[in-house]
C-alpha cells in the first residue's frame, strides 16, 4: 500500500532485520530483498526506507502501515 506523496513521513529510525537476514542481491534477476522487523506502533503511519549504497547511491520506498 503506497502513501500519498503528501503525506508526512516519521522521523527516522534504524531498522532492526528479522533473524539472520539482511540485504540480499539476486544477480540473475538483478533485484534486492531486505527483510525487516517492523513496530506494532507503526499502525497508521506513512513510513519511509532509504538505502544508502556504499558507492553513495541512495534508494528510497515510502509504506503506509495499515491499522
Amino acid at each position: 500500500m503506497a502513501c500519498d506523496a503528501a503525506a508526512p513521513v516519521d522521523p527516522a529510525e534504524q531498522t532492526v532485520t528479522a533473524g539472520s537476514s539482511g540485504l540480499q542481491y539476486d544477480a540473475a534477476s538483478g533485484l534486492y530483498t531486505y527483510v525487516w522487523k517492523t513496530d506494532r506502533a507503526w499502525a497508521g503511519t506513512c513510513r519511509q526506507f532509504t538505502l544508502t549504497f556504499r558507492d553513495g547511491n541512495v534508494a528510497s520506498a515510502r509504506f503506509k502501515f495499515p491499522k
